[in-house]
């Protein structure tokens, strides 16, 4: 082992002339300090991304400075878009029935800004058996959107994912979807799943040394996991002893079954660590090999001020590279850092001040001179340059149902306030399972989690509270996880560019073939979109082989067009809908069904006849869809075809009706109890007698959750695009208040429930009807007031939800006022705002307030 190695420091890229570097070096049990001075020598470079040109040091390896090229290409030709949902209910735990709220934020780029690239985000939800079950396309602006899934009340517990992708995501290698799994219960049963079986399983313990490898005589440091058989980390302790079973070192994890220690490999020695695991187990494993020559690359954040970076040569490695030139990178948020220190001593040192890089990410790789990689180490900078939000409320508690006024104020890193966009999400603690350190947050989504290969558990664990243990468990985090972002073995090979496959999607074409019934294609006809409320909308002329296409039309789902071909007869075939993405296989860990969400709905479900409000758009309607808690546990669905929990006096369908020219004549021979005047329903017994005479009261119609009032013609709809209809009489139809008295139609739509082909109808020769999917026109959230006299008020509130609003934007001054009403738990109500302004700057904050 030699005596004190020689030390240089690296040739940096700043705006100073001169800088002080201080070395730390902990070698043999001896702390030793060097302060340096030296001249800066400008033989580096940086480039950040928004830069159309770029600079790089032309006496640097051809190989290093294609690579950096190439970077540059892929960055600016290529730009990476995210998504991310925030959820009414942070812990994405539903019961069938409920409605799941979220507002989407796609971000381009790596600064996070709003993506202007893409104008559709498709989401969809996917079952326990990677079946799509629905898909729906949502209008971006400013890179937002929001919508919703309404779960049904026979919907089946388990797990399910919630998928959120743009066609431009899709030309990257490995797409940046949003994928999140949300569990369902059912309100009707209590009863646990079974775990899954681990015998023959035992705990799994991986080493991964820093910067990738180990090196004889030279200080390394190890990071460490232990994963339980569950998949998730398990906690463990042990030592590492070397052949002679002398130990080396101790091994003790810190955090979710991670650590890390220190030791020196000796040459001749081989390592072993021995370990017992939380659950009583033991195993021994293997250390890697240490080489008998080589460098090493330490990286250091445990100090928020700064970055430190220490690289280490063995003596045999440094007598033969002595002053052969390195290549340091650094890249983060799209940027790109370059150093290009000479090998002057067996270690180099260089600090950085931290605030020189935003929070996220940071990637350091070592190369040699002729380019090789030699090392590579993960980083996150943690800094204050987050949106500082603040919320207020005008008391500090609440009574039940008391209205509540709620003020947020959002100001950047250098105490501006911004124009931004945030989404507000208000429940009820006591009725949600609560662990913030498993949220996925915007946070921790597009600064941590979707850069990162493999999966990372209680993603939050490191924002929620920062300190100076988080700190340290996120920097061994880094050690054991990839980047995804790009592979500079790629960039140095020249194969690193994307395809470009998928174009970004800005608005919904509608396109078709014309042709004969003999199947042979009508050229040159003129075909006329004409939108059933809007007028015309185009023309256009069929190609030789009878197709057309109108580009570029913006209309909601539902939206019913008449196609014209002037007159000529033919058959006309719209275009099937584009393939989505392959499904892939489940995360077994993500996946896992939380069967406690089972034992919270049943509590929630002994509370009595209570209802929730709906979230519907209207201000005097109760929505059944919405409903869950306190459910008669007597009413079930009288459907032969479904078996569920749920308010209605029957349930029809879509299957059974899609064949059927129009949703009355479907429906009139299936409900008994309803008749139907010019597509208008009605309740046989929903009569009025006056001195005129008997009148028939309509029922109230109800399309989506929206309020479609009394008298409602549901001819307006097609069949075939119909997911079910409900009838709610009685005591089932009086949850809607007064408007229900004579009873619901309760009609939900194929909203992108998998991705159906566009059917046409003919009506008469050359005139066709057609239905395409649209835009999907999300839910009103419906928040009760209880300011106001309302029969509804008098029922039991139970809500989860308390309030979710996810357009809120605020102002000039970076200010935004809500308000809204306690439901009757009393207990901890959760405030979470979530969001981001024009320039990409997150923010995230949580507030809570009591209800007496």
């Amino acid at each position: 082992m030699p005596a004190h190695p020689t030390i240089s420091k690296m040739n940096v890229l700043t705006d100073e002339v001169h800088q002080y570097i201080s070395i730390n070096m902990k070698l043999n049990n001896v702390t030793a300090n060097y302060n340096i001075m030296k001249k800066i020598l400008f033989t580096t470079a940086m480039f950040v991304i928004s830069l159309q040109t770029i600079a790089y040091c032309q006496t640097g390896n051809d190989v290093i400075n294609n690579a950096v090229s190439r970077l540059k290409t892929l960055l600016t030709d290529h730009e990476i878009e995210k998504a991310y949902l925030h959820f009414d209910k942070p812990y994405v735990n539903y019961v069938a029935g409920e409605v799941v709220y979220f507002k989407a934020y796609v971000t381009m780029g790596e600064r996070h800004e709003p993506s202007t690239i893409s104008s559709i985000l498709h989401v969809d939800l996917i079952d326990k058996n990677e079946v799509l079950l629905r898909s729906i396309a949502l209008q971006l602006s400013n890179g937002t959107g929001w919508g919703d899934f309404a779960l049904p009340d026979s919907l089946q517990k388990g797990s399910y994912r919630i998928r959120a992708w743009t066609e431009w995501m899709r030309n990257d290698k490995t797409p940046y979807f949003f994928d999140q799994y949300i569990s369902v219960s059912s309100i009707n049963s209590v009863d646990r799943i079974a775990e899954n079986t681990t015998q023959g399983l035992k705990p799994e313990l991986q080493f991964f040394p820093e910067g990738g490898n180990m090196v004889v005589d030279v200080p390394s440091k190890v990071a460490f996991k232990a994963i339980g058989t569950n998949g998730l980390g398990i906690n463990v302790k042990g030592v590492v002893v070397d052949n002679e079973h002398k130990e080396v070192a101790k091994i003790n994890s810190a955090h979710l079954g991670m650590g890390e220690f220190d030791f020196i490999p000796e040459a001749g020695r081989t390592y072993k660590a021995m370990v017992t695991f939380s659950n009583g187990s033991q195993t021994s494993m293997d250390l890697p090999v240490a080489e008998m020559k080589g460098i090493t690359l330490r990286v250091s954040t445990r100090d928020p001020a700064k970055l430190s970076i220490e690289i280490r040569a063995s003596r045999d490695y440094y007598n033969e590279n002595k002053n052969k030139q390195l290549n340091l990178m650094i890249y983060y948020s799209g940027a790109l850092k370059r150093y290009t220190p000479k090998l002057e001593g067996e270690v180099l040192g260089l600090d950085l001040p931290a605030n020189a890089f935003p929070t996220g990410i940071l990637r350091v790789t070592l190369f040699s001179e002729t380019g090789e990689q030699l090392n590579e180490r993960l980083a996150f900078i943690q800094n204050p340059d987050l949106l500082n939000l603040n919320v207020t409320t005008n008391k500090p508690s609440f009574a039940k149902r008391e209205n509540v006024q709620l003020s947020l104020s959002a100001k950047n890193k250098d105490g501006n306030a911004v124009n931004g966009s945030f989404s507000v999400s208000v429940i009820d603690e006591s009725k949600i399972l609560v662990d913030e350190n498993t949220e996925n947050t915007i946070l921790s989504n597009l600064l941590l989690t979707s850069d990162l290969k493999g999966y990372v558990e209680q993603p939050n664990y490191y924002f929620a509270n920062v300190t100076k243990e988080t700190r340290a468990a996120l920097d061994i985090l880094m050690l054991t996880q990839g980047y995804r972002r790009f592979v500079w073995k790629e960039l140095l090979n020249g194969n690193s560019t994307n395809a470009i496959t998928f174009n970004p999607e800005k608005q919904i074409d509608i396109a078709g073939t014309f042709t004969t019934k003999a199947g042979a294609p009508i050229a040159d006809c003129k075909i006329t979109l004409i939108s059933v409320t809007g007028g015309p909308v185009g023309t256009q002329v069929t190609d030789a082989q009878g197709k057309f296409r109108f580009a570029n039309v913006a209309f909601e789902t539902g939206a019913r067009f008449t196609v014209t071909t002037s007159g000529k007869k033919g058959v006309l075939k719209m275009d099937d809908p584009a393939a989505g993405p392959i499904i892939s296989p489940r995360n077994a860990i993500d996946s896992r069904y939380d069967a406690n969400a089972d034992i919270l709905a049943s509590s929630q479900n002994n509370q009595g006849q209570g209802i929730v409000m709906a979230n519907n758009g209207s201000t005097k309607e109760l929505l059944k869809n919405d409903k869950v808690v306190g459910t008669p546990t007597g009413y079930n669905y009288r459907s032969s075809n479904i078996g569920g929990p749920g308010h209605a006096d029957q349930v029809i369908l879509g299957d059974n009706i899609k064949s059927y020219p129009t949703l009355s004549s479907a429906l009139g021979g299936l409900v008994p109890s309803v008749q139907f005047t010019n597509g208008v329903p009605s309740l046989r017994t929903g009569m009025t007698i006056s001195a005129s005479g008997q009148t028939t009261e309509p029922m109230l119609v109800m399309v989506d959750g929206t309020n479609m009032g009394r008298g409602f013609d549901v001819d307006n709809y097609n069949p075939a695009g119909i997911e079910a209809v409900e009838i709610l009489q009685g005591a089932n139809g009086s949850i809607y208040g007064s408007e229900g008295g004579q009873g619901v139609m309760v009609i939900t739509t194929r909203q992108g429930g998998g991705r159906e082909a566009v059917t046409s109808t003919e009506m008469s020769p050359g005139i066709f009807s057609i239905e395409p999917k649209g835009f999907y026109k999300a839910r009103e959230f419906y928040s009760p007031r209880y300011d106001a006299a309302q029969p509804a008020n008098n029922l039991p509130d139970h809500r989860t939800t308390i309030f979710w609003k996810p357009d809120v934007i605020t102002d000039a001054n970076g200010n935004a006022s809500l308000n809204f009403f306690n439901a009757d738990g009393p207990g901890t109500y959760r405030v979470e705002v979530e969001g981001f302004d024009s320039k990409g700057n997150l923010g995230m904050q949580v507030f809570r307030y009591k209800v007496q």
